[in-house]
């Protein structure tokens, strides 16, 4: 069952939530290192306790490293991660553009869940309201972001949000 809906949208409406670009009607796996070097060096300094890298690829990064497609420790999709609630305290995610927004909202919904402390997310936009709150569990709060663009003519431009448990929730006491 659809855990999101789109009102006045009709564009979306229209597609049956997807979304029709050309980059996403096959299926691809990548075949190198997702980041440059100096942004591998900037997110691995982000990385607290025990983390968990989804989507992984072919990147080192990561406590345990988590892939539909490669070697990783487990073979699972974002959507539907077999970990318990708050199993790690960093997630980091570079989540690929498959263009179905059910499955975007479910991988971001499984991000706070599995993630104690922290969540990185790397994708083109940023998954934070105006308020800099993490949109599927407003617990997190946004800390950090970095902008870095591919070495290609026409690269798109790449948004790293990194997101904290706010002190907010930590401490507060049941009434």
């Amino acid at each position: 069952m659809p855990s999101v809906t789109y009102h006045n949208q009709p564009a979306i409406a229209a597609t049956h939530g997807k979304v029709p670009l050309e980059g996403t009607k096959r299926p691809y796996t990548v075949r190198a290192l997702l980041w440059p070097e100096d942004v591998e060096r900037w997110i691995a300094a982000r990385l607290i306790g025990v983390s968990l890298h989804v989507c992984c690829g072919k990147s080192q990064l990561g406590t345990y490293r988590v892939d539909m497609n490669e070697s990783a420790d487990v073979r699972a999709d974002a959507a539907r991660l077999p970990f318990r609630d708050r199993a790690v305290d960093t997630v980091l995610i570079d989540p690929p553009y498959n263009g179905v927004f059910q499955w975007n909202h479910d991988m971001l919904a499984e991000l706070a869940r599995v993630a104690r402390q922290r969540i990185i997310f790397q994708h083109w936009f940023t998954p934070v309201d105006k308020d800099g709150r993490f949109k599927k569990a407003h617990r997190f709060q946004l800390v950090d972001l970095a902008l870095w663009q591919p070495q290609t003519y026409f690269g798109r431009a790449q948004v790293i949000t990194v997101m904290d448990e706010t002190q907010a929730v930590l401490w507060a006491v049941p009434v």
